[in-house]
């Protein structure tokens, strides 16, 4: 593809001197490559950086340009937005809170807010908040919320518009409460608490809220679907929501957390791992606490499906599941795929776990690009490293 410079870095798996052997590299390189230039050629995506996580290492493969107009190629250092990938620190805050005795999940929201007593929120549960069944909340933040006053004020107005714990309508909205929720519990500020109880114990270094002055070099430049320069704006719920801007590195540490790859603190990692029980079933698509995943083998159709559109912005039927997955002793199901997709107007993202075989992918990329085609990319990728068997997979 012209103007794609391709370049790599090994990030090694945790304090192990654990690298991949020269067979495995060109495993990786082969499946990941063709698949990612065509990708970005198709969807004229600027620059990509891509993690491939398994047990013996992570591989991270930087393609094209952090910034179209001055060339500045995607290195190890790139920044990018990552959206509602966002979503799943907020929720491994909040795990955490649970694990310390802090937060309990299915107690009302206005146990920890006592601002919204004698609203909605009186039988709105954290799970609610974290399985996207509020009962209706919508997506965006509205225009008239501009600082927590008045987002406190329209929470207590707003009224279920679903039954809730019986419908999934996904909200920024509603994991926003979550993460305020988890920092009151903790009786701290939410992004001082996410820094200090999840970011640093990963060691991630390079994943920020807001980025200093001294890494803005390394800040992507984003293009919007008209290829248009733009970076993601402040607003109301965006820690919470969809502010992180990160590497793929330290992304691919978050993936060896998951997967059982890192040595991090036991609390850290059961709440980690608490993250991926499943609560309620959405058709096909088991919802976790933010991160969802589906049996395998999965086809690629109910793949496409979980992660379209309609189920981002319309409401769907909810079951809970019974009995819960969510028990603090019991481990998070293996023989699954899990992912989570992450947006901003200027970039677009996808992690994929698949834990029984301790493999994971990030794609980051600094263009809002179609999820389909993300999800299919993916689904090719994991294929060609023998990861998933798709022949067994069809619907």
């Amino acid at each position: 593809m012209k103007g794609i410079t391709l370049g790599m870095s090994l990030l090694l798996l945790g304090s192990s001197s654990v690298a991949l052997a020269e067979g495995d590299d060109a495993d990786v390189r082969s499946a990941v490559d063709p698949i990612i230039e065509s990708l970005m050629q198709e969807q004229s995506i600027p620059g990509m950086a891509v993690a491939v996580v398994r047990p013996q290492g992570a591989r991270i493969l930087n393609y094209g340009v952090a910034d179209r107009d001055d060339g500045t190629p995607v290195d190890g250092d790139t920044l990018f937005e990552i959206g509602s990938l966002s979503k799943t620190f907020t929720a491994a805050l909040a795990s955490l809170a649970v694990v310390e005795g802090k937060l309990d999940l299915e107690a009302p929201v206005s146990r920890y807010l006592p601002e919204l007593e004698g609203s909605a929120f009186d039988e709105i549960s954290g799970r609610n908040l974290g399985t996207h069944t509020t009962g209706g909340l919508p997506l965006f933040v509205p225009d008239e919320v501009t600082d927590r006053d008045s987002l406190m004020a329209w929470y207590r107005q707003w009224q279920p518009t679903e039954p809730i714990g019986e419908s999934r309508t996904y909200s920024n909205l509603g994991i926003g409460l979550l993460g305020l929720e988890a920092a009151a519990s903790l009786d701290q500020a939410f992004v001082p608490a996410v820094q200090a109880r999840v970011l640093e114990p990963l060691g991630l270094a390079h994943t920020f809220y807001d980025v200093p002055d001294a890494q803005m070099a390394h800040y992507a430049m984003g293009e919007d679907k008209q290829g248009q320069p733009v970076r993601v704006s402040p607003g109301v719920l965006d820690d919470e929501a969809y502010g992180i801007k990160t590497t793929a590195g330290d992304l691919a540490r978050l993936v060896q957390a998951n997967l059982g790859l890192l040595e991090i603190d036991d609390d850290l990692q059961r709440a980690i791992d608490a993250t991926r029980h499943g609560h309620v079933q959405v058709g096909e698509m088991t919802q976790d606490l933010i991160w969802e995943q589906y049996p395998l083998p999965v086809s690629l159709d109910t793949l496409l499906a979980g992660n379209g559109y309609d189920m981002i912005l319309k409401p769907n039927k909810a079951e809970a599941i019974e009995p819960s997955q969510s028990s603090q002793v019991q481990a998070p199901r293996d023989d699954v795929w899990v992912n989570k997709t992450g947006s901003t107007n200027g970039f677009g993202g996808y992690v994929v776990l698949v834990p029984g075989k301790q493999v994971g992918l990030v794609m980051l990329a600094n263009r809002n690009y179609p999820n389909e085609a993300r999800v299919k990319a993916a689904y090719e990728m994991l294929s060609k490293l023998d990861v998933i068997d798709a022949s067994s997979a069809v619907e």
